[in-house]
């Protein structure tokens, strides 16, 4: 039945008595079983089974499926559209939804027992026997970032919100302020992260009151809630303030209102968004003092505590003190033990394809480093040094081993037996890694300061001013112009990409360092200029780091001892000054020879 057809019979049924299945009892059940759930849970997005409301687009099927499934005959609903409850959508969906139900309806917020609504919450102060119902139109806060339903679940599970705060980053670091607007996120009882779409900010401190709050995204078959009284905090950074929207100086062209949701209209007059209440101010109908207390006047913009009234200006040079140095940090052995990573007889075997044997890609690879020590695992493509590298990393799951990490449970625990999250977690803060591709360890989508401000939200800075100038030394130690702070990083050259994931991977000061070919790729002066910078970096920190290279230059440049691998195997290990004068085994004598070219 198209929605011409259901409001003539809605129409009909309120005449006759008999109402339309606009929603079956199915439908219906679907829906309260999962509202029980979303209220126990606050924030929790719960999905629920319910066939397509045949309704037009914009009608916002959510909200309609959630107010049919709890209504009944007793209720009183109200339905504002755009701040309208006269509008043709409000008016239509009204007329359906008392068609349905068999209920009342009002124009009045005071009356209503249901408050259906699009874009707003209404003005006036709604009481614990009332329910909101907010359609949404994007359920999932995390959907302007990572368009893969399995990451955002992933992201969820993890609280793995590192890269909303750096789009609020660069929000801040470009315009300084904020940018969004209907769905700003808010973490709903401490846990679960919300984009409360599609009323706007000046809502938001509205949220968690009296009433219940219901939120439903009818395509997506997703419903949560917001139950009274619960705690709603707006995500923000600690020294920038939440603002709502206001303009100062601006007041109602018909009311007079100031402490209003206020629309701009094209001749740039001020209306009230609510226009029921706007109507109410005019005829006195309403208690401005009451309606004071709930206007969210505190969260007022005051450009004086904006990001950019505080903005430094960094000069090369001086930022020293922001960049924590092995002299400030000391990286933790395990107990009675010299090393801050242990690797003991590392295997990986990759089965065989059809027709050919299973490849064993490393097979007893063990040893140690030191905090202040490189190590150097050296191989031409094929000896399997990178598979050790990827299993350390995390990117290959080790057949067989044991890896221990110092400052990981004293290095009481084997981390290759660790969760995928646990182990992402150990990329955060203990471990961190320089990839080839420098696309690999950025993302070049963001600023040069975004990237580091990936990883330093990732483990708990919630300081935009301290992010900001940790970022500015970092990419000052690496060289990298701080005028160019705020460029994308894939405008960068692939010297200059390589510099900033450098400065991403030292920002947390991590115990170990694991270096995958850090110049491969480059022309020969950047490669040069690459390496001059890391020895530097290197012997500054007390660092344990590992290097995978096939070039022996670079080996030679960075290490203290390398291991030379050759068909899964360490065929041969020593002080790197000593394998490259004295090599003994055929194979390392053929790499140090390629090396003095």
């Amino acid at each position: 039945m198209n929605t011409a057809g259901l409001l003539a019979s809605a129409d009909a049924a309120t005449e006759g008595g008999d109402r339309p299945a606009v929603l079956d009892e199915q439908g219906r059940r679907e829906v309260r079983r999962a509202m029980l759930t979303a209220v126990a849970v606050p924030g929790y997005q719960v999905p629920f089974g319910s066939r397509e409301m045949p309704v037009a687009r914009g009608w916002g099927s959510g909200g309609l499926q959630v107010t049919l499934a709890v209504g009944g005959s007793d209720d009183v609903v109200k339905v504002i559209d755009q701040g309208d409850e006269e509008s043709v959508n409000a008016v239509n969906l009204r007329r359906l939804i008392r068609g349905t139900l068999g209920c009342g309806g009002t124009a009045d917020t005071r009356e209503a027992t249901i408050v259906q609504s699009r874009h707003r919450i209404p003005e006036d102060r709604l009481r614990a026997d009332q329910t909101l119902v907010l359609q949404v139109p994007v359920s999932e806060p995390l959907r302007g970032i990572e368009k893969s339903v399995l990451e955002c679940r992933r992201m969820h599970a993890e609280a793995d919100y590192s890269r909303m705060w750096v789009g609020m980053y660069e929000d801040l670091a470009t315009g300084g302020v904020i940018n969004a607007g209907a769905g700003y996120p808010v973490m709903v009882g401490g846990r679960y992260l919300m984009a409360p779409s599609p009323i706007p900010r000046w809502d938001v401190p509205r949220l968690g009151q009296d009433h219940l709050t219901v939120l439903c995204h009818g395509r997506d078959k997703k419903v949560y809630a917001v139950p009274p009284h619960t705690e709603v905090e707006p995500v923000v950074f600690d020294d920038v303030p939440f603002e709502v929207e206001y303009t100062p100086g601006s007041s109602c062209a018909l009311c007079g209102s100031a402490d209003t949701y206020l629309v701009q209209t094209a001749d740039g007059r001020f209306l009230c968004s609510d226009v029921e209440w706007c109507a109410r101010v005019r005829t006195g109908d309403v208690d401005p003092e009451d309606h004071a207390t709930l206007a969210p006047t505190r969260y007022y913009p005051d450009p004086a505590r904006r990001a950019w009234s505080r903005a430094e200006h960094f000069e090369p040079g001086t930022l020293a003190g922001h960049a924590l140095t092995g002299a400030a940090r000391h990286t933790a052995t395990a107990p009675g033990q010299d090393w801050a990573l242990q690797v003991t007889a590392l295997a990986k075997t990759y089965p065989g394809r059809r027709g050919s044997s299973e490849v064993v890609a490393a097979r007893g690879i063990s040893f140690d480093v030191a905090p202040a020590e490189a190590l150097g695992i050296i191989g031409e493509s094929g000896s399997g040094k990178s598979t050790v590298m990827r299993c350390l990393i995390g990117e290959e799951q080790a057949g067989a081993g044991d890896v221990r990490l110092a400052g990981y449970d004293g290095g009481c625990r084997n981390i290759l037996e660790l969760t995928g999250s646990e182990r992402r977690a150990l990329r955060v803060g203990l471990l961190s890694v320089v990839h080839q591709d420098p696309g690999q360890g950025l993302d070049l989508r963001v600023s040069a300061g975004g990237n580091i401000a990936d990883r330093l939200t990732a483990a708990g800075w919630r300081s935009y001013h301290d992010i900001r100038r940790r970022a500015a030394a970092l990419l000052d130690r690496v060289e990298v112009p701080l005028a160019r702070m705020d460029d994308v990083a894939g405008q960068f050259s692939g010297g200059m990409r390589q510099r900033v994931q450098i400065a991403k991977a030292l920002a947390t000061d991590p115990d170990v360092l694991l270096l995958d070919e850090p110049t491969t790729g480059l022309d020969a002066s950047v490669a040069a200029g690459v390496l001059d910078l890391l020895r530097e970096l290197l012997a500054e920190r007390s660092i344990a780091v590992v290097v995978v290279s096939h070039d022996f230059g670079v080996i030679r440049a960075l290490t203290d001892r390398a291991l030379v691998m050759h068909r899964g195997l360490v065929i041969e290990q020593g002080l790197t000054d000593q394998l490259f004068a004295d090599p003994h085994e055929a194979y390392t004598q053929r790499l140090v020879a390629a090396a003095r070219g």
